[in-house]
């Protein structure tokens, strides 16, 4: 395994722990809320700020260790080549790939719990979701400008939506779901984040991507599905989890 590539990722991996630790702290401090107990409280109060401490100290040492580096002046518009189209296509493609599973739900009178959509948490979801995509864009050094003035970023954020509320929806939500059904929830986790990176072979060798490569990347996306799948136990809903998805991809691709 080219150890070099798995260091480049480290910032990544950084995103995808603090995910789940924002997750675990708001759920810890919807239980806090609930608690009547002193000692109960302050056990709760620990859940609460252990995971942001965590958190803390992740930023503070990508910020340490993998300094941001400034875009050359002469660099081109990012994304440039993404448009309308092209956008609409990845849109396609990801609610076609999802449907069968929704229909699945559907004819199952499961309701969108199955596919981990809750109501009653699905605000808070997104706002955490937004507060962990700022920090994250910070973290892996794409607060730029023109960055997000092009409006191909934008279409490629909107494509890249799709690929993580579509990703969502099947393995941190139904996935995720019917494996917590049948194993204990922590190996649940592990079985959807192994099938998570596994499903990303083909595209992985389609891509023209080297053995190392393919290795470096199936671990890294094992780490992305664990983390996720423990943030949706905390946080019991995907909407957050896709609009990170979402920045982390567009991050890694522009």
């Amino acid at each position: 395994m080219n150890l070099g590539a798995l260091i480049a990722e480290v910032p990544y991996i950084a995103c995808y722990v603090l995910t789940f630790s924002a997750f675990a702290a708001a759920g810890a401090w919807r239980d806090l809320r609930q608690e009547s107990s002193g000692r109960n409280r302050r056990a709760a109060f620990w859940r609460v700020a252990t995971p942001l401490i965590i958190g803390a100290i992740l930023v503070a040492m990508i910020a340490v260790f993998f300094p941001v580096k400034a875009p050359p002046h002469d660099a081109e518009v990012p994304n440039a080549s993404v448009n309308a189209r092209k956008s609409l296509m990845q849109l396609a493609i990801n609610a076609t790939i999802v449907t069968p599973f929704v229909a699945w739900v559907l004819w199952r009178r499961q309701g969108p719990a199955a596919l981990g959509v809750g109501k009653d948490d699905a605000f808070r979801s997104l706002a955490i979701g937004a507060c962990v995509s700022l920090v994250c864009i910070a973290m892996l050094g794409m607060l730029s400008v023109p960055l997000w003035s092009s409006t191909g970023t934008w279409w490629l954020f909107m494509s890249m939506l799709g690929v993580g509320v579509s990703e969502e929806l099947i393995f941190r939500g139904f996935v995720l779901g019917s494996l917590a059904k049948r194993l204990p929830r922590k190996w649940a986790e592990l079985g959807s984040a192994g099938i998570f990176s596994v499903v990303h072979v083909p595209q992985r060798i389609g891509s023209g991507m080297s053995p190392d490569e393919i290795a470096v990347s199936l671990l890294v996306l094992f780490i992305f599905g664990w983390c996720y799948a423990a943030a949706m136990r905390k946080g019991k809903n995907v909407p957050g989890l896709a609009l990170v998805h979402a920045i982390n991809n567009v991050c890694a691709v522009s």
